[in-house]
């Protein structure tokens, strides 16, 4: 005889649950469709990083212009901007992930770059960054460079970002 305080457990002869195989299955389906769109995931953080330093970028040029029409001469240093007030600090800030500077300036011309920053975990600076290259901008506005993964994606395809793509 069974004792009493087992016999309701026993009569329930089929418990509905999740077996460990579709567990298991549908944990490899999950891993599977992440696999796929990590990558585009982080190529699209990155593109936006890429296009916020370009935007940049053009600000600075604006109030290279700027500077110019007060002192006939571009700014040769970025915190000449910012002391004119044509120029906050916080947008050299930006992503964290670029670093600005003018490159060359004149009474004619100017050049300014922005360098992508090899951030490491916990987001220290090192020099084996997975993303690298610059932008630059000049007096007429035009953008050139590209920053491109060194590893590639998954397929070993490289990937390059330039501006406006």
């Amino acid at each position: 005889m069974i004792p009493r305080r087992y016999s309701s457990f026993l009569s329930r002869r089929y418990v509905r649950a999740f077996s460990l195989i579709e567990v298991v299955v549908t944990m490899t389906i999950l891993a599977v469709l992440l696999a796929f769109t990590a990558p585009s995931v982080m190529h699209t953080m990155e593109q936006s990083h890429a296009d916020l330093a370009i935007a940049n970028l053009r600000s600075i040029a604006s109030a290279q212009r700027f500077y110019w029409l007060d002192h006939r001469s571009y700014a040769n240093d970025i915190s000449d901007l910012v002391d004119a007030d044509l120029l906050s600090e916080d947008l050299l800030q930006g992503s964290g992930r670029y670093d600005f500077s003018i490159r060359m300036a004149d009474q004619e011309s100017f050049s300014i770059r922005a360098t992508r920053r090899n951030l490491q975990r916990g987001g220290s600076s090192g020099s084996s960054g997975v993303w690298h290259g610059s932008f630059g901008i000049d007096e007429t506005g035009k953008v050139t460079g590209e920053v491109a993964r060194s590893s590639g994606n998954w397929l070993g395809k490289p990937l390059t970002l330039t501006p406006g793509v």
